[in-house]
């Protein structure tokens, strides 16, 4: 049990430090395209340590909402594919999608409930994608870090 929970709060924490990368790194790329040209006709460029201290500052910000609505999402997804994991065999593979679905849903019911996703990062298709990207990750790390141990 413990080692499932420790994966669990690992799986949570790869989801909040990737999925607010993901989410930084597509909100960088709108604003450098919504800011056009420079004064010199060139386009418009974001310096690395400014993106570095945007992906802190989101980080920072996301962590406590984001962090507690994918740690929701991943749980029910964890519970409910564990059985059909275990009767299956193909135990990365059940908890790596159930991540990724994981993460659609939140995001489409967050967009139906409340008119938005909530994250910036993620309202194209791309950056959903992203974000159910890193979901299959967490759901591949959890998997890795809960199996059971062999006798």
């Amino acid at each position: 049990m413990v080692r499932r929970i420790i994966a669990y709060i690992a799986a949570v924490a790869v989801m909040v430090v990737l999925g607010s990368i993901s989410h930084s790194i597509f909100v960088q790329q709108a604003w450098v395209q919504a800011s056009g040209l420079d004064p010199a006709g060139q386009p418009v460029q974001l310096a690395m340590g400014d993106r570095l201290g945007w992906i802190g500052h989101d980080l920072i910000g996301l962590e406590p909402l984001y962090g507690a609505l994918v740690g929701i999402a991943l749980l029910v997804a964890f519970l409910a594919s564990g059985l059909v994991a275990r009767f299956t065999g193909l135990r990365t593979i059940v908890f790596a999608v159930a991540g990724a679905i994981a993460i659609f849903v939140m995001f489409t019911l967050m967009k139906s409930q409340l008119g938005t996703v909530g994250v910036f990062g993620a309202r194209g298709m791309a950056g959903l994608g992203a974000q159910m990207a890193v979901g299959l990750v967490a759901g591949i790390v959890f998997a890795a870090m809960s199996r059971p141990r062999s006798i």
